[in-house]
């Protein structure tokens, strides 16, 4: 299979190989402003909130990077919900709130982030409308590299955000972080539900934040690798 030749070929040449035509294409489907959007959830296996079924995903918070235009600085705003109540609410009314201007949603595997919103308009559809206008704006920033417009022998033959972030830019990754990892978000969150701790959620909050605020740094950094790949290649 091609995706197979093209790691093979990475492999022995030790560098990344670019489909540079693909990734024109791709760069040119996105138009600016964008948002460059990531959710977390967690799965209680007991439902906890009415209307939800065991292990339904429960979105509980977003990180968000909005740029304006090409050469703007990333604008972060970011969403943790408070512990103790059903979070979905409060969280597709902020989501509305902070998207509600024009611009393209940049995910990281849209699949995931789509299933959560269709979820959510069903619990609310007094917000289907907004919720459809941000599911029509979204674009997966995986596709370049499902595709393998993009790879690079360090990314280990996955698609994952957290093996393309270190081969694209080794000098932004999880390992210094407390939470790492999506799973690792789910089960700190649930835990928090029980904390009482006033010290440690405020740190958790802290610890949750700043893993979810990586996310989107981490998409807004290789969706501008991508674009000087364009840039480069003009005729």
């Amino acid at each position: 299979p091609k995706n197979v030749a093209i790691q093979v070929e990475s492999l022995k040449k030790q560098q990344a190989i670019i489909d540079v035509e693909g990734i024109k294409k791709f760069i040119s489907s996105i138009s600016y402003p964008i948002y460059f959007i990531d959710f977390e959830t967690f799965m209680p296996a007991v439902p906890l909130y009415e209307g939800t079924h065991p292990y339904q995903h429960i979105p509980f918070q977003y990180s968000l990077h909005l740029k304006e235009h090409k050469n703007a600085d990333a604008k972060h705003i970011e969403f943790l919900a408070t512990t103790g109540s059903d979070p979905r609410r409060e969280f597709i009314e902020h989501l509305i709130s902070d998207t509600s201007k024009p611009g393209d949603i940049v995910v990281f595997g849209a699949a995931f982030e789509k299933a959560v919103l269709n979820n959510l308009k069903k619990a609310f559809p007094e917000y289907s409308e907004q919720i459809d206008y941000i599911i029509y704006r979204i674009k997966d920033l995986m596709y370049p590299f499902e595709n393998r417009f993009y790879y690079h022998y360090k990314m280990k033959g996955s698609n994952s955000l957290k093996q393309i972030l270190p081969a694209l830019i080794p000098e932004l990754n999880y390992s210094r972080l407390k939470i790492n990892s999506g799973i690792g978000a789910m089960y700190t969150y649930e835990k928090l539900q029980v904390e009482t701790d006033i010290m440690k959620i405020s740190e958790i909050r802290d610890d949750l934040l700043e893993y979810c605020k990586l996310d989107t740094l981490a998409m807004v950094k290789i969706f501008e690798v991508l674009e000087k790949i364009q840039d480069t290649h003009q005729p």
